[in-house]
């Protein structure tokens, strides 16, 4: 076993002791989400069992605090024999980072070979699913496996608009849903993202943040990376004008400040590669996710108001120009050039990184034109 961690519980740390090791951990990061969480529970068992036989399993449930019965739900659920279980409360800031530090703690420990990551709000997970992102990491050939779905375009205006497109070009990796929710890592990519101090600050990687550090990460310290065909992806999708806020200022802002760290790796960059996608593909029919265009384009007008300050002094005059010209555009024929949010996003990389202004205050000026583009997206 591995040196323990002092942010695990000491009854974890009893149970793990006690279980030893495993080849896989099958980790939920969980919050709320008693009406989807047994169905994946379900599947992860069936999952383990069926495609995995001879391996020892562990299932961590890496809880929020939720009150509606979830982990009440996860430790009544009844798994495949040979599937173990440990269901705890994770330690420090609340958000998706720190439930998964926890289950890369445990994964540590118990020296997994592989570590599979499950949302817990899936209506659409199948077994199959630990097949897709468990094999390739069990196999050798792979240190990452990053979700492939088939999502409606509302259901992923943040990764559509801004992770998928800026993270391609500064890197050269085409990962479609680098913030998908649902991965595949070995044991060695475990242990690099463990022990990385970020996890001490008070950073957005312990937040909704963390997708992208892991992805960015595994692209950019030698881990082979490949996608996995996992079907349709259907779960509690948020209408992005309401709900996107808080989720964009900390994916966009871990983003950019990677753009730093590795700063001699995408300026040695050259060109953009496809990244393999394992598993057979089938069309199936996506659920519509609701989006609502007038708040979109008050949000964005709102945002000409409040930051049309800041936008003169941190864009350059062309940009800001056509930016301000929008304003005067009716929803109907509202469109957002493409070029134009693409020059933004540097303009405003360049305002986070080396900018006087306070770096919230950048995010908070970005989330318009974000905005923005979404309501041209759609």
């Amino acid at each position: 076993m591995a040196e323990t961690m002092s942010i695990l519980r000491k009854d974890v740390l009893e149970q793990a002791k006690v279980i030893g090791r495993a080849d896989i951990v099958i980790g939920i990061p969980s919050f709320q989400n008693a009406k989807t969480v047994a169905g994946v529970v379900k599947a992860a068992g069936e999952g383990a069992t069926a495609h995995f036989p001879s391996l020892k399993v562990v299932l961590v449930d890496s809880d929020g605090r939720s009150t509606d019965g979830t982990r009440d739900i996860i430790r009544r659920a009844i798994l495949p024999e040979g599937v173990e279980k440990i269901v705890t409360l994770y330690r420090g800031l609340s958000g998706k980072g720190s439930a998964l530090r926890t289950i890369f703690e445990i994964a540590d420990i118990l020296d997994a070979r592989a570590c599979i990551l499950l949302d817990a709000d899936s209506y659409s997970i199948t077994p199959d699913w630990v097949h897709l992102l468990g094999e390739p990491i069990l196999s050798g050939a792979y240190g990452f496996v990053a979700p492939h779905y088939l999502r409606d375009k509302h259901d992923a205006t943040i990764t559509n608009n801004l992770v998928y497109p800026l993270n391609r070009a500064l890197y050269g990796a085409g990962v479609r849903q680098p913030i998908g929710g649902d991965f595949g890592l070995s044991g060695g990519l475990v242990k690099t993202l463990v022990h990385r101090r970020v996890w001490e600050s008070e950073t957005d990687v312990n937040r909704f943040g963390v997708d992208i550090w892991m992805t960015t990460i595994a692209i950019n310290e030698g881990f082979r990376v490949c996608q996995a065909s996992l079907g349709a992806k259907v779960h509690d999708a948020k209408d992005p004008a309401i709900h996107l806020g808080p989720m964009f200022k900390q994916v966009v802002g871990t983003m950019l400040s990677l753009m730093r760290q590795y700063e001699g790796r995408w300026k040695a960059a050259w060109g953009s590669g496809a990244v393999e996608i394992l598993g057979g593909f089938h069309y199936v029919e996506v659920e519509r996710t609701k989006i609502s265009l007038p708040e979109l384009a008050k949000r964005f007008r709102n945002g000409l108001k409040e930051y049309k300050e800041f936008w003169q002094l941190t864009i350059p005059e062309n940009n800001y120009s056509r930016v301000m010209k929008l304003a005067h555009v009716d929803m109907e024929r509202f469109h957002f050039p493409i070029d134009l949010w693409a020059k933004l996003v540097y303009d405003f990389a360049v305002a986070y990184n080396f900018g006087e202004a306070d770096r919230e205050k950048v995010l908070d000026a970005l989330l318009p034109l974000f905005f923005g583009r979404a309501l041209s997206f759609a």
